[in-house]
């Protein structure tokens, strides 16, 4: 992926969170992953796989293509 997409899904991701309320730890359970996944996320250690993406975006109820969008 190029890095201003990563960028814009990294914001994303973040803001959404956080307008949800809950932790990066919460959300990785949430999606069924190890408790710092989403940590990692964000702070662009990891990109996540499609499954991710996709079980990030079913979590926030929006289609996937959607966690990339200025």
């Amino acid at each position: 992926m190029n890095e201003k997409i990563i960028d814009t899904f990294k914001k994303n991701l973040v803001t959404l969170r956080k307008r949800y309320g809950c932790t990066s730890k919460q959300l990785s359970e949430l999606i069924g992953c190890d408790s710092s996944y989403i940590s990692k996320v964000e702070n662009g250690r990891i990109v996540p796989s499609l499954d991710k993406l996709i079980a990030i975006a079913n979590f926030f109820e929006m289609n996937f293509t959607d966690l990339f969008k200025d």
